[in-house]
């Protein structure tokens, strides 16, 4: 079982980080091959900004992702924030949905998976 939980959460979390990077990364290197610095100082100010413009959350998304390679539970966390953050600024907005549940569904695959190789290594 915890192999087929370990080898899903991270087939998903592929997938998903692999869509993401599709849909934002052309936007970040055009912008910055485009402006140059300005264009990096154009990404921190999009960051910040998390209405109606997905850099932010995409961005928290990855570095969670990344995070997740370390510490499985401050990674997904990370990520489940970030959902829950963007998905209360955007409520007005349900077309976040497409982005926030496949983040969440990485998000609970890993804390899931957490959850298993704790209780494994406590029960040893």
């Amino acid at each position: 079982m915890n192999k087929l939980l370990s080898k899903s959460a991270l087939i998903v979390g592929i997938i998903v980080t692999a869509f993401f990077l599709l849909a934002v990364g052309p936007k970040l290197i055009g912008s910055i091959l485009e402006n140059g610095i300005n264009g990096i100082k154009e990404i921190g100010g999009a960051i910040m900004n998390w209405y109606d413009n997905p850099t932010g959350f995409f961005i928290t998304y990855f570095v969670g992702y990344a995070v997740i390679w370390k510490s499985k539970l401050i990674g997904a966390l990370i990520i489940i924030l970030a959902c829950v953050l963007v998905t209360l600024v955007n409520i007005d907005n349900m077309g976040w949905i497409i982005f926030t549940l496949p983040a969440a569904a990485v998000s609970i695959l890993y804390l899931l998976l957490w959850n298993k190789t704790k209780r494994i290594k406590n029960n040893a």
